[in-house]
Order: C-alpha cells, then sequence, then structure tokens
C-alpha cells in the first residue's frame, strides 16, 4: 500500500482531511465555519506544519 502511495505522491499525514483545512476552506468559499471537534488536538492540528519526509511534500504545498 506504501509502495501506491508513493507512486501516486499520497502523503498519509497531509492528505487526509483536517479540522484547520477544512475551516480555511470554508472561510475562502464564504461559507459558515462548521462545528469544531471535541478533541483540542483535532481542532488546532495542523498538518501544514508537520514535516512527514516525504520530498514531494514539500514541492506541492
Amino acid at each position: 500500500m506504501s509502495l501506491l502511495r508513493r507512486i501516486a505522491r499520497r502523503c498519509e499525514t497531509h492528505d487526509r482531511p483536517s479540522y484547520v483545512k477544512t475551516r480555511r476552506l470554508e472561510e475562502q468559499l464564504g461559507m459558515e465555519p462548521s462545528e469544531p471537534p471535541a478533541s483540542v488536538v483535532d481542532a488546532f492540528c495542523d498538518p501544514n506544519l508537520i514535516d512527514c519526509g516525504n520530498t514531494w511534500c514539500t514541492h506541492r504545498r
């Protein structure tokens, strides 16, 4: 499975949905913000601040 992700240049860290990404998209589209998740960690975790070590992620973001 990891070989297929590498070929497709997909990253487990940066390609999964997060509240921070959803909130930014809602703001850009002028939508009402959705309710934050109950977990404080999930509410404030920003995948863009995490270095996953994949070279294609730094070029893609």
